[in-house]
């Protein structure tokens, strides 16, 4: 008989291909099999499947400081398009009529500078509270977080239990009980979901007129129910499935995070030399060393995104200190310190002492001061009208037979009072030059714009250069008074009329 040779052994990956089961896939392609743990998101498991988070609800301190900024902002929410200020709803957006009405005051989208200076406030803003308070936004203020954990969460619980309850409903086989608290807990949902939709229409709309035309005409309505039914689609989708992924894979303040924060940026960090090594209660034996950590994963399945925060800063982490309030439940059972797991930086947590203030940040106070600054000036200082002269015609100028020089000018007068202004508009300089406006007085209703077209002819001899400035003084029946400059267009007086010319 022969002696059997032994075969070297082979390199990983060249055995050749094993039978497998019906229905299941080669050794080869179940890669995810093998992916490391911290490679993976917290909400996708080894093999690609999602993980619904079911986070256990620990009412500590911080818990209540949200639950409060919470109702306060369901309660503005509802509240800013029915509390009327200023004859209108507090925050009402009036497409039709181009005009915005926000706590009494009435913009117009001819207030560019207006515009500018919230967008340069909002920007900066979103940079200083990003770099100094890093996710407490998406934790405290986010709406996505806070219809989420204090509304459709709270439902779900109602109806189905708690976490635990839960899991085991959605892994139960389907029976009529679980049909009807799936139904119940959905519908809920939905009415809550169009509750919230019709609240944003009626931004755009207003409560009364929307309400009014559902009621009496609903299909000349179609543009409102339209984006209802979207958005309440939308909301459903969210709240009801996408939930977490919201925060940890679509949304771009948590991609911005990254650049936004430094070493002074307060964020949610465990303590790992007070920690480490971390060892069950039932594991402890004298004279073992231990931290103060029990692993007992409290603060991981308080966590709405499951975030192990004993693994160090990860993006996922949403700032809700719902693994603080979880960790002290269990540091005060355990008779040990609080603080195993708090708000901090990444500097405290090298042994250094925290900033507040530092030049980024005070370089973000100043721009904000200026946009913010400037924004409330602006509306503060804002007359009862606005006046804009534009060139109008398809010609620079006309130079007329009797030597005179005429420009055609548009003059646009918005009213930003709530009641009619009558306007009058007359030249104040240069010497010898004339108005003919094409409908004088110019009467424009509560924040109404009226365009009408003007003439101004000009002595020939005025022109130097080709051009000479106007002044022009438009007043109103309601004391409003304002100097308006514009450039009027002529030939040349040392060449004579310029080529071209009429």
């Amino acid at each position: 008989m022969a002696n059997a040779v032994a075969e070297p052994p082979k390199a990983p990956g060249t055995e050749p291909p094993t039978a497998t089961p019906p229905g299941s896939l080669p050794v080869r392609e179940r890669v995810f099999d093998v992916a490391p743990e911290e490679d993976l998101l917290y909400s996708i498991s080894a093999d690609g499947k999602r993980k619904f988070m079911h986070p256990i609800v620990h009412k500590g301190r911080f818990w209540k400081v949200r639950r409060a900024i919470a109702y306060g902002l369901f309660a503005l929410f509802v509240a800013l398009p029915v509390v009327p200020v200023g004859g209108f709803p507090a925050v009402f957006f009036d497409l039709d009529a181009r005009r915005f009405h926000v706590f009494g005051a009435t913009f117009h989208p001819t207030d560019n500078l207006l515009l500018a200076a919230f967008g340069l406030g909002a920007i900066v803003t979103v940079f200083f509270v990003g770099s100094t308070f890093g996710r407490m936004w998406c934790g405290y203020a986010c709406p996505q977080t806070v219809y989420l954990e204090f509304l459709f969460r709270p439902i779900e619980a109602f109806l189905e239990g708690g976490p635990l309850k839960q899991r085991k409903l959605n892994a139960a086989p389907w029976s009529g009980r679980k049909v009807a608290i799936k139904a119940a807990k959905w519908s809920i949902w939905a009415v809550v979901a169009l509750l919230m939709a019709s609240t944003f229409v009626a931004y755009f709309m207003g409560w009364g007129p929307l309400l009014r035309g559902l009621a009496s005409e609903p299909l000349a309505w179609k543009g409102a129910l339209f984006t209802m039914a979207l958005l309440t689609g939308a909301i459903l989708f969210d709240f009801g499935w996408f939930r977490d992924q919201m925060c940890t894979i679509a949304c771009p303040y948590g991609r911005l995070q990254n650049v936004m924060a430094d070493q002074d940026t307060i964020l949610v960090a465990y303590d790992a030399p007070r920690g480490d090594p971390k060892v069950k209660v039932k594991d402890r034996l004298a004279g073992v060393l231990a931290g103060d950590c029990i692993d007992c994963r409290s603060c991981v399945n308080a966590c709405p995104t499951g975030t192990d925060i004993r693994r160090g800063l990860q993006p996922e982490c949403i700032g809700t200190a719902q693994c603080v309030d979880a960790c002290e439940e269990v540091m005060i059972g355990q008779k040990k310190p609080i603080g195993l797991i708090k708000y901090t930086s990444e500097r405290e947590q090298k042994g250094g002492v925290r900033r507040i203030l530092r030049p980024r940040n005070l370089a973000y106070l100043v721009l904000l001061t200026i946009a913010w600054g400037t924004l409330a000036a602006l509306v503060l200082l804002r007359g009862d009208a606005l006046v804009e002269v534009v060139r109008g015609g398809r010609e620079p100028y006309r130079l007329l037979p009797d030597g005179q020089v005429a420009n055609q000018q548009r003059v646009r007068i918005t009213n930003q009072l709530d009641q009619t202004q009558t306007f009058t508009i007359e030249v104040l300089s240069p010497k010898g030059a004339s108005l003919v406006v094409s409908d004088s007085p110019v009467v424009v209703e509560p924040a109404g714009l009226v365009t009408v077209n003007a003439v101004t002819t000009v002595p020939q001899g005025v022109f130097v250069d080709g051009q000479i400035p106007v002044r022009y003084l438009v007043r109103s029946d309601k004391g409003f008074r304002k100097e308006v400059g514009f450039l009027l267009l002529g030939p040349f007086n040392d060449s004579g009329p310029a080529s071209g010319a009429p």
